[in-house]
């Protein structure tokens, strides 16, 4: 089971990344950064995170091989999107591909904070209806 506190953060825009590191640290969540696809494998192998965000295009990818990643190990993790472009088609697709949401850039705080709650939220229920069909 995931430690309730970790969220990883990949992104390469230092701006965006402290918004939303600040926005987890307000929600009680211990954020871990790193700024590429390869960092983030090496992080998601060795921690188990509670959400993950990660900016929709980075320096030797993208948000989908972040996705990946993540739905390998843990198929409850909820993968939030950091996008300056996303328009409705773009969101719709990214949702179909299993992201959880998506945050606009730069961050709103507020915004920010009730995806984050929501996503938090979203785990917990995930987690009991697994216990409960067991």
């Amino acid at each position: 089971m995931p430690r309730i506190d970790l969220a990883l953060i990949v992104c390469n825009d230092e701006e965006d990344r402290q918004k939303v590191v600040a926005s987890a640290l307000k929600c009680g969540l211990s954020p871990i950064c790193c700024s590429n696809l390869e960092e983030a494998r090496i992080l998601l192998s060795q921690e188990a995170f509670r959400v993950v965000f990660c900016k929709e295009n980075l320096a030797d990818g993208d948000f989908l091989g972040v996705l990946r990643e993540v739905k390998k190990l843990d198929s409850r993790t909820p993968v939030i999107v950091l996008s300056r472009t996303f328009d409705w088609d773009s969101y719709l697709k990214a949702l179909g591909a299993g992201i959880f949401d998506c945050i606009a850039c730069p961050p709103n705080r507020v915004e920010a904070e009730r995806i984050i709650w929501l996503a938090l939220a979203n785990t917990i229920d995930v987690e009991r209806a697994s216990r409960a069909a067991a």
